[in-house]
């Protein structure tokens, strides 16, 4: 038997296991188990785009105040009394 033969009779078993894949309870489990990582995978992903782009403004407006704060500083003989 040749490797291609070979090959062939495997595609061919492939229908039939996939039949009894479908009708065993185990395999039930498996899809919902990978069903059930993808969401949280996917939540994961959600999360961390929402909470990126949400805190963009506030980190920008912190970045801002300390330059302000460095700026005053500088010009005032390093006191940061009049820096808000």
């Amino acid at each position: 038997m040749t490797y291609f033969d070979s090959l062939r009779k495997r595609i061919g078993d492939v229908p039939r296991w996939l039949g009894g894949f479908a009708r065993d309870e185990c395999a039930i489990a498996t899809v919902e188990w990978v069903a059930l990582a993808g969401a949280v995978f996917i939540g994961g992903i959600l999360v961390v785009w929402f909470l990126t782009n949400s805190l963009n403004t506030p980190s920008s407006a912190i970045g801002g105040n300390l330059s302000d704060c460095e700026t005053w500083a500088s010009a005032n003989s390093a006191s940061i009394t009049g820096c808000k």
